[in-house]
């Protein structure tokens, strides 16, 4: 009988989303034309109290790759990073429950920025990255399952393992925490295709996590 999971302590949490532009929209930073950008991403974002004064830029940047604006939604800690070959949304400590208010942020900022500029997206890649707390068992014993310790030649001497897999769409890393004391740090990447819908995104995410712990012997709340 498989032993019971256990629900895991997930320490520091982060969320990226990244898309990149059919084409870039080097247009929009010449002639004053930011801020078209910043008038339609503001305006469909009030609804999160997001204002002129949650809207930044990078005063110096070194080169066009630098170049971005961004939109700060303090009630959900995330925010809306707007440079000439894409956008890169991300949020700090997200948790499940909060994942639909997410996604409709991001698709309402994501929405409002493909209308003004007129430009589609040609991919999507996401990053979920989070610290475990071990519980009763050390993570080490249960990481033992994914190595060979004889062909490895560190037996007892080895404080920690790791492991990363990588797939045609997606990776995944487990590896020593180096935040958390005997804790696992783990890294979920994940591409998707242009017409891919966030929302179907969130659940492709939701199950890689679910998966990836259960490994673990561990569940989310």
């Amino acid at each position: 009988m498989p032993a019971e999971l256990i629900v895991a302590d997930v320490q520091q949490a982060f969320f990226e989303y990244r898309a990149n532009f059919k084409e870039p929209i080097t247009v929009y930073w010449s002639g004053g034309r930011q801020a078209e950008i910043i008038h339609s991403v503001q305006k469909a974002l009030a609804p999160w109290h997001v204002g002129f004064e949650n809207v930044s830029w990078n005063q110096s940047p070194k080169s066009a790759a630098e170049i971005h604006l961004m939109f700060s939604v303090p009630s959900l800690v995330a925010g809306i990073q707007v440079g000439i070959g894409g956008v890169t949304m991300t949020a700090a400590n997200p948790i499940w429950s909060r994942a639909p208010e997410l996604a409709t942020l991001f698709d309402t900022g994501l929405e409002a920025l493909k209308k003004v500029t007129g430009q589609g997206l040609q991919s999507q890649l996401t990053t979920l990255a989070f610290h475990l707390k071990p519980g009763e068992k050390p993570f080490k014993q249960i990481m033992t399952q994914f190595v060979n310790e004889d062909a490895l030649g560190v037996g007892a001497d080895a404080t920690a393992y790791g492991v990363s897999v990588y797939l045609n769409d997606y990776f995944f890393a487990i590896d020593n925490s180096a935040v958390v004391p005997g804790g696992l740090f783990v890294k979920l990447v994940r591409s998707f295709s242009a017409d891919t819908k966030l929302t179907d995104i969130a659940a492709a995410l939701f199950r890689d996590e679910e998966t990836v712990l259960a490994q673990l012997g561990l569940k989310l709340q």
